[in-house]
């Protein structure tokens, strides 16, 4: 994930490079706006062609010869040997990442250019079936020519952004100011209403790409359900992926792993890392049968809770939840029963917050929110003053002494409710758990936090393999856990991702700290203690008073020049 970030973060700032000097050197006509839009999607046809190469650049992958995977894993050569003579396509590239983080993805030009990588944890945790299961959805991709879908479905909400921020620069800052005619000033307000048409069709058209995101993942589903003629076995692979079951049940404990290369990539892994990462349940009963019921708790998040239904629509993966009861629906194509059973997880939703969840929901968004709505107003009103709107201008009360007046009440105001959105997302009262009591937690959400303390074994890196990831992989002994030790500062997080995290993996841990799911759910760190008795403090929390101390400060400094 680190790396597709990373890639992305490059293209975008070659994007944005390009733009500023086609804004400044070329012409602001049709002609200069078809030069951006060719600028555009010659930077998009060139990550198409690179980003292959980069992803097996910076992945540690052992490539297998055909014969040598056959030989070895030979229940998945015959899944391959069936779809590559079925669709008629050559044979993918094939990957191991020999690391026991339960993964795969496919990447490359196209259905004939394919790479699929697996890693050792798929071998390791998933039975032969669910081994299969996973493959064919890789394989999905590969036929469905997903690599060129969905990098022109992406391709067009940035053509939309190119146009729109031409239009904005050529009608106000392009360096050929329009005259002030009548003529200018008309063709100067068609281009900002070109360019807010531009913007809110970009931003429909990228929620519309997430969309058939979406639904390529599915079809991927899909497929895997027609190759093995049965949706179960990705059903139950998904709850061990997603949701997790690295427990070694010999004897329970935890044991040291390759450190992770590879978690997903965003689009192309079997599952989005922005909405399963740490999602890791580990529900084992007193005789180490995975509980129905544990996996239906966690489920119920997905499928009930509202902050759910606000980060699928920003994933480019449907939620496990989601993914698991269409493959269900599947079932009966293929006369087989399902194996994953989420009938009762309405009922341990209402055992846990009801019949409705959108109370906590707005309450929730209304503290989150409401220190920035309240300054947004106090900006709205001052704006509407300055340029004499209408309504305003006819207040008498309102001149530039008692607007100082308002700001200086209005700053205190953020700043008290500043400090009472932090008591509300960092309660006290912290009580020992264990990660399956706090993954089943229905209620918890981003904002709405359980304090905790739990006691287990860093196994890695909260980012597999990118090495300046702050944060980690936390195990007890009935799951595992994503850890965040984000400070909010650069530097701050880097020096400890270099200094300490490494010392820490295979440590045994106490952690405090605030279990939040937003989608994946995550500690957020305030101590975390190893066994020869080091302590090492996350200060977010307090940081975070740093602004209600600006408010009040600046707040006096206004009151001053009011009197």
């Amino acid at each position: 994930m680190a790396s597709g970030l990373a890639i992305t973060a490059l293209f975008a700032l070659l994007y944005a490079v390009v733009f500023v000097i086609g804004v400044w050197f070329l012409p602001s006509t049709l002609f200069g706006l078809l030069l951006m839009i060719g600028f555009t999607l010659l930077i998009i046809l060139f990550q198409y062609g690179i980003s292959p190469l980069i992803v097996g650049w910076l992945y540690s992958i052992d490539w297998i010869p055909y014969e040598e995977f056959a030989r070895h894993y030979p229940h998945l050569a015959d899944s391959l040997d069936k779809v590559v003579a079925i669709n008629g396509i050559k044979v993918p590239r094939l990957g191991i990442i020999h690391d026991l983080n339960p993964n795969a993805f496919t990447f490359g030009w196209s259905k004939n250019s394919a790479r699929v990588v697996i890693t050792d944890g798929i071998l390791e945790y998933l039975n032969e079936k669910e081994q299969n299961a996973v493959f064919s959805h890789e394989l999905g991709h590969v036929v469905h020519s997903d690599f060129i879908i969905m990098t022109i479905v992406f391709a067009i909400p940035l053509v939309l952004l190119t146009i729109a921020r031409w239009a904005y620069y050529a009608g106000w800052y392009s360096g050929r100011r329009r005259s002030s005619d009548d003529g200018g000033n008309l063709i100067g307000l068609i281009l900002i209403v070109v360019a807010v048409l531009a913007y809110i069709s970009y931003y429909l058209g990228y929620l519309i790409s997430l969309i058939v995101s979406r639904i390529r993942e599915y079809y991927a589903d899909e497929h895997s359900a027609e190759v093995l003629e049965d949706p179960n076995a990705l059903a139950t692979g998904l709850v061990k992926i997603a949701y997790g079951l690295l427990v070694d049940t010999n004897n329970g404990q935890v044991k040291e792993r390759n450190r992770s290369r590879v978690r997903a990539l965003r689009g192309l892994g079997i599952f989005d890392p922005n909405t399963a990462k740490g999602l890791g349940i580990i529900s084992v009963s007193s005789t180490k049968v995975l509980s129905m019921e544990a996996i239906q708790a966690a489920a119920a998040w997905d499928l009930f809770n509202p902050w759910a239904k606000y980060y699928q629509f920003r994933s480019t993966h449907p939620l496990p939840a989601k993914r698991i009861m269409r493959l269900n629906a599947q079932c009966e194509f293929y006369g087989v029963k399902p194996t994953i059973d989420f009938s009762n997880a309405r009922k341990i939703k209402e055992a846990q917050a009801g019949k409705s969840m959108w109370d906590e929901f707005l309450s929730d968004v209304m503290v989150k929110t409401l220190p920035t709505l309240v300054f947004i107003a106090l900006l709205g009103f001052t704006i509407g003053w300055i340029f004499g709107l209408v309504g305003f201008s006819t207040l008498p009360f309102l001149n530039t002494r008692n607007i100082i007046l308002m700001w200086a009440v209005g700053l205190y105001i953020i700043g008290f409710l500043s400090i009472l959105k932090t008591r509300y997302m960092y309660k006290s009262g912290f009580e020992a758990k264990k990660v399956v009591d706090l993954i089943t937690n229905v209620k918890v959400s981003p904002v709405r936090c359980v304090p905790a303390v739990v006691e287990g074994v860093v196994v890695g890196r909260g980012v597999p393999g990118y090495y300046f990831s702050e944060d980690m992989k936390f195990q007890d002994d009935t799951g595992l856990m994503y850890i965040d030790y984000r400070f909010g500062i650069g530097i701050v997080d880097m020096i400890f991702s270099l200094r300490t995290v490494r010392k820490l993996i295979g440590k045994r841990v106490r952690i405090k700290g605030w279990y939040r799911r937003g989608p994946s759910p995550y500690i957020q760190v305030d101590t975390i203690e190893t066994e020869d008795g080091r302590r090492h403090r996350n200060y977010a929390k307090h940081l975070r008073y740093f602004w209600p101390i600006l408010m009040f400060s600046v707040g006096i400094y206004l009151f001053y020049l009011w009197l």
